[in-house]
């Protein structure tokens, strides 16, 4: 039986420390395996100027290899960038893979026809509506952190808490009092809610 793979797509600005949590946890606490690509293979540097050599270029995946796929947020995805993962990004959709993005890069779903018909958020509606102009999927907007439908998960960019909270969540990674426990002590120091 092969262990879960997710993939993190990294980029020259990414915002590093919005999946931070989840790789940490999913490394930590599952039989997750986590794997960054990049489009070329190339070395890319985070926003927080980390050097990051990916593992894989894009052309590498398969697609029957992973269950989920991680987009950090950047200013690249405002900019109109990435645009090379657009098809890879839709293909995991549409193979009920698990897409979780957070910050700008809900704008990149956005774009692609990816939010239409799924619960989702991102920095505010006003936000996505400003940086997607054909966006029309307002019914579906949720005003909340992070929201899990489907196979998307969405969160805005503050919520990198959240978001891992929901991704474990998602595929089950701990037991519901011990994710509970988790959760608390990253949003409050242990402090009670």
């Amino acid at each position: 039986m092969r262990k879960r793979l997710a993939y993190l797509f990294v980029f020259d600005g990414f915002a590093d420390w919005e999946p931070s949590l989840v790789t940490a946890g999913l490394n930590s606490y599952s039989d997750f395996e986590i794997r960054t690509f990049s489009i070329d293979g190339k070395t890319v540097k985070s926003m927080g100027n980390l050097i990051v050599k990916p593992n894989f270029k894009l052309e590498e995946i398969k697609m029957n290899d992973f269950d989920l796929l991680i987009l950090p947020g950047g200013k690249k995805w405002e900019e109109g960038g990435n645009k090379e993962i657009a098809k890879f990004t839709k293909d995991t959709f549409n193979n009920g893979k698990t897409v979780a993005a957070i910050c700008a890069a809900t704008t990149f779903l956005a774009k692609q026809g990816l939010l239409n018909m799924v619960k989702h958020t991102s920095n505010g509606l006003q936000y996505l509506k400003t940086q997607v102009p054909k966006y029309r999927a307002e019914k579906y907007y949720v005003n909340e952190p992070c929201v899990d439908d489907k196979n998307i998960i969405t969160a805005n960019g503050a919520a990198m808490i959240e978001f891992a909270y929901k991704i474990f969540e998602h595929f089950e990674i701990l037991q519901k009092e011990d994710l509970k426990y988790w959760f608390n002590l990253y949003k409050s120091g242990g402090m009670t809610l």
